[in-house]
């Protein structure tokens, strides 16, 4: 329950980083790209915290992104940059942090 209660509130920030992001990528990009900042802070912590393997950080994070896009408009999601694994995940971290400051 701890560890779903940590991807929840991973999840919100994501989407409220998202939210920002949107007034100047436009809403689809800065929502994905909020979710996706969200699920990797998720699953850096649950790893951090024990609750997950490297290779569940992985499994989760393209099964979770694989649901998002499944969801959303293909013409609206093409030219995002998806992540698939914990790299990606720490690439994108790097990328947001980097622009923020």
């Amino acid at each position: 329950m701890k560890s779903f209660l940590i991807a929840v509130i991973f999840l919100i920030i994501g989407g409220a980083i998202g939210g920002f992001v949107a007034l100047g990528f436009g809403s689809v990009a800065g929502l994905a790209g909020g979710s996706q900042v969200g699920i990797c802070l998720a699953m850096e912590t649950a790893k951090s915290n024990g609750l997950l393997t490297a290779e569940q950080v992985d499994t989760v994070i393209a099964d979770t992104v694989n649901t998002i896009r499944s969801k959303s408009s293909a013409d609206a999601t093409k030219e995002i940059k998806w992540i698939s694994s914990e790299k990606g995940c720490a690439e994108l971290v790097a990328d947001i942090t980097k622009s923020l400051q």
